[in-house]
């Protein structure tokens, strides 16, 4: 009984430390002889949870099988530890990619993706265009997954279910100019052929889609009409015109004669253009004029943390993706710095050892912030971070640093443990059990850490005029952080706003209302 119950906290502390380790990616082309190219690529990563779960692929099986089901097939691995298969294949015709539900029962779909997914194409036809209606759903659970060797039950259960929907998930559809895409409900004329969905802790997620492809014998017969309407018109003109009088055919013709003289000046003066540079956008660069925000992530976060924030910030045209800086297992930092054409770039902070001691991350992050400031040719004087648990308690400790070349105005910690975390004292229990739970971080988080202790003290003399934001996460069927450490910053400053919201400790960071509140928070003039 101690064995197995030692053996659901050590799986409990594991899913708690997990990131997304399963990425799926489609990528459709349609063409305008409505046939369809499927690209698919799916992925994941190496983790002691993954064994547990019996949810390591065989991706060379995957592959025959693949391959049978006619794609074109080809086995990746990345610097991110992450392995997986790339799959290719042309459908004749849109509605043909229906079967696609029924090779997932044999092939990789039988292990990432629900067999029981509902996948339906409807073709309308129509005069001008043929509409085509796709709808979908895609729900990942421990239920519906095809896990061989694998039942858990109670609450080992619902923990795996939770490492399960940790899956990112995208899907791209790209046509030709001629061929309209509808995402949901309305057209999207500013991106009418290209439309896709970030999907992030997948729950029940209904995705529809309607492509409107024009139909060659409507626009055929709709040219014919035309044709011969227009050689009527001109008939008509014709006999009309020769009907005139003298003078007035006169007068009609040097009014043509003048227009053509006076155009072919107009353009012989005009200065040539046609070697100039296409227009750019201003790219802010004067002294204090941009305003860079860091964003660094958590323990066993990645370069793709922080992606849907900065994807909503820049959709919202209040910031722009301004770069990474990644910091090497030796503390070496490179950091690449693109313009930022809203004064607001949004920079990633990216450790390779994400279990590092919490002092080494708040010297990275020193040191990723001076190296950005050489790389990025627009200079800047303030500075705002954002960090996801253990990152929060990094640009915490930076922030406290007590010379710092750089103002930092506003600080956003997502469900930080600034008193410590209670999972990481259970952490270093179960260390003796083989897993790297007792890593530099783990210690640090400890609620009884001497680092822990340090910050309280440090935090005494917290900097009044920074403004500061703290979200707590409650939701899911624990709490990882308990809302008085994700908000111990309060018994320090006056300057604080505090919200939790029902969303689990890996997810608050990818939710739109998050996203909403940050950006109100950050980039309204009114909060400055």
């Amino acid at each position: 009984m101690k064995k197995r119950l030692s053996f659901v906290l050590l799986l409990s502390t594991l899913i708690l430390l997990l990131g997304g380790c399963i990425r799926i990616k489609y990528d459709a082309t349609i063409h305008t002889d409505q046939s369809v190219t499927l690209k698919t690529t799916y992925a994941a990563k190496e983790h002691p949870v993954a064994r547990l779960l019996n949810m390591q692929p065989d991706w060379e099986k995957l592959s025959k099988q693949a391959e049978k089901n006619g794609y074109e097939t080809e086995l990746f691995s990345t610097k991110d530890d992450f392995e997986g298969m790339k799959m290719v294949k042309t459908f004749d015709r849109l509605e043909d990619m229906a079967s696609i539900k029924d090779e997932w029962k044999t092939g990789i779909g039988g292990i990432l993706i629900p067999p029981d997914t509902t996948y339906d194409v409807k073709k309308t036809d129509g005069f001008w265009f043929d509409k085509y209606r796709l709808d979908t759903t895609i729900d990942l659970s421990i239920d519906r997954l095809n896990i061989q060797g694998y039942q858990p039950t109670g609450q080992v259960k619902k923990l795996a279910d939770r490492y399960i929907r940790q899956a990112d998930i995208e899907i791209n559809l790209h046509a030709p100019k001629a061929v309209i895409l509808q995402n949901g409900e309305q057209i999207d004329w500013a991106n009418y052929s290209d439309v896709s969905w970030k999907l992030y802790g997948t729950k029940a997620n209904q995705l529809q889609l309607i492509a409107y492809v024009p139909n060659p014998t409507g626009w055929i017969i709709t040219i014919i009409v035309l044709l011969l309407a227009l050689g009527i018109f001109l008939y008509w003109l014709f006999h009309r015109v020769r009907r005139l009088r003298r003078e007035q055919v006169k007068t009609v013709g040097v009014t043509l004669l003048i227009c053509f003289v006076f155009g072919t000046i107009t353009l012989m003066i005009a200065p040539d253009s046609s070697s100039a540079p296409p227009p750019t956008e201003q790219v802010v660069s004067a002294k204090g004029e941009i305003t860079p925000t860091f964003l660094v992530h958590g323990l066993f976060g990645t370069e793709r943390t922080f992606l849907p924030m900065i994807e909503h910030m820049r959709k919202s045209k209040v910031a722009d993706d301004g770069g990474r800086c990644d910091v090497d297992l030796e503390g070496g930092v490179k950091c690449q710095a693109a313009p930022s054409t809203t004064g607001n770039p949004l920079v990633r902070i990216v450790f390779e050892d994400d279990e590092a001691s919490i002092d080494e991350q708040e010297k990275w992050i020193a040191e990723s912030i001076a190296a950005y400031d050489k790389a990025q040719r627009a200079n800047f004087t303030d500075i705002n971070l954002v960090g996801h648990s253990m990152g929060g308690l990094g640009i915490v400790n930076y922030t406290l640093r007590e010379s710092i070349p750089y103002h930092v105005r506003k600080i956003v910690t997502l469900d930080s443990p600034i008193a410590g975390s209670d999972y990481a004292d259970l952490g270093l229990v179960l260390a003796p059990y083989g897993t790297n739970t007792n890593s530099p971080a783990i210690r640090d988080l400890a609620s009884k850490s001497e680092v822990i202790q340090t910050l309280t003290e440090r935090l005494e003399t917290w900097p009044r005029d920074v403004m500061v934001y703290s979200f707590g996460a409650k939701g899911g069927d624990f709490d990882l952080i308990r809302l008085d450490s994700s908000f111990a910053l309060e018994n320090y400053t006056d300057n604080i706003e505090t919200k939790s919201y029902k969303y689990d400790h890996f997810t608050i960071h990818r939710r739109e209302p998050v996203f909403k509140e940050i950006k109100r928070f950050l980039f309204d003039d009114s909060n400055s």
